[in-house]
């Protein structure tokens, strides 16, 4: 094989395939997407216990992406214990899986969630004070005949954005450009 042979297709010798495109590990707010439940547990950080699903994408644009759902069911905030007790009932009955008893579930009850399918809503957050965001689970609804769509973006996810490319600083000139024919393969 010859060494200007690649595996993954024929080499052009553009710009558009060689430049390295731009990407964000964040999902655009408001983007529904089919996921299936990866993982879901007791967890705890910082002494606060909450119970935690690990969605993964499974169709449209952020296929294998993971996102993390926390659901506060232990918070001493009583509105937000009452919401999380609720997402957490929805998914009981989404996945008609009835409780074991009157305490917290355990990660061997949960995990009868593994491989469940549904359409979530993913939502990004507000920068921290490090100016990273994170991706969070707003909505939760039956898979069947879910339609995913893609979100738009909201905040500015990196302190690149609005720079010049090198496509925009430096538009291709046919004149100049290299010529197939001068390259010996």
């Amino acid at each position: 094989m010859s060494f200007w042979t690649s595996e993954v297709g024929e080499l052009l010798g553009t710009p558009d395939a060689a430049f390295a495109k731009s990407f964000s590990n964040i999902i655009p707010d408001n983007t529904m997407a089919l996921a299936k439940i990866h993982s879901f547990e007791n967890k705890e950080y910082n002494a606060n216990s909450y119970l935690q699903i690990d969605w993964v994408i499974i169709d449209g644009d952020f296929t294998g992406k993971h996102v993390f759902h926390k659901l506060k069911v232990f918070d001493a905030k009583p509105e937000t214990r009452h919401r999380m007790l609720n997402m957490l009932m929805l998914l009981y009955k989404m996945f008609n899986i009835k409780p074991k008893s009157n305490e917290p579930p355990t990660d061997q009850e949960l995990a009868q969630f593994n491989g469940k399918e549904a359409g979530i809503r993913v939502q990004e957050t507000e920068p921290n004070d490090k100016g990273k965001q994170y991706n969070w689970v707003s909505e939760v609804h039956d898979a069947r005949g879910f339609q995913c769509k893609t979100g738009k973006s909201t905040v500015v996810t990196h302190s690149r954005a609005g720079l010049e490319s090198a496509f925009s600083r430096n538009p291709i000139n046919n004149e100049t450009s290299l010529d197939l024919d001068d390259v010996p393969f």
